[in-house]
C-alpha cells in the first residue's frame, strides 16, 4: 500500500471510532485495529529495510563508477567520468547522484508511511482511555456524578 492508501484506510477507521453510537463498538474494536495496524508497521518495516539496504548497494556501486574502479560495462553503459573526484568531494557526487536519489526519496516515503502508521497506532491504543473519559463526562452532564 502507498501512503495515500494508508492516509484512506486511516480515514476510514477514524471515522468509525468517532461515531458516537459506536463508542461501545469502537473500545470493543480496539485489539483488532492495533493488530491490523501492527501488522502493517511489521510488513512496512520489512520493506524499509530491504530499501535501506537497496540504497546501500546502490551507493557502493556508485561510489565505484565515481571512482573509476566500477566493472567496464558500466561505462560503456553510462559513460567514463571524466574529471578526478577527490574523496572529500565524493559526498558532493553522491548526493547529486540521480539513481541514489531515487532509492533515497523511496526510503524517505516508506519511513513517512511507517511513521504515519506508527502513529495512528498510538492513537488508537489510547483510545480506551478517551472512552473511559467521554463516558465520564456524559455521566457529568447528565447529573450522574457530581
Amino acid at each position: 500500500m502507498n501512503l495515500n492508501d494508508y492516509k484512506q484506510l486511516i480515514d476510514k477507521d477514524t471515522a468509525f471510532l468517532k461515531a458516537e453510537s459506536n463508542i461501545d463498538i469502537a473500545s470493543l474494536s480496539v485489539p483488532e485495529l492495533v493488530f491490523k495496524y501492527q501488522q502493517a508497521i511489521y510488513e512496512d518495516s520489512l520493506v524499509l529495510q530491504f530499501m535501506e539496504n537497496e540504497r546501500d548497494i546502490i551507493k557502493k556501486n556508485r561510489w565505484l563508477y565515481y571512482t573509476g574502479k566500477a566493472d567496464p560495462e558500466v561505462y560503456k553503459e553510462e559513460g567514463s567520468v571524466d574529471i578526478k573526484i577527490l574523496r572529500s568531494d565524493m559526498d558532493i557526487f553522491l548526493n547529486a547522484d540521480e539513481k541514489l536519489n531515487v532509492q533515497k526519496a523511496k526510503v524517505k516515503e516508506q519511513q513517512l508511511k511507517l511513521n504515519l502508521i506508527e502513529a495512528f497506532t498510538k492513537t488508537i491504543m489510547s483510545l480506551s482511555f478517551n472512552v473511559g473519559n467521554t463516558i465520564k463526562w456524559k455521566k457529568f452532564l447528565a447529573g450522574e456524578i457530581g
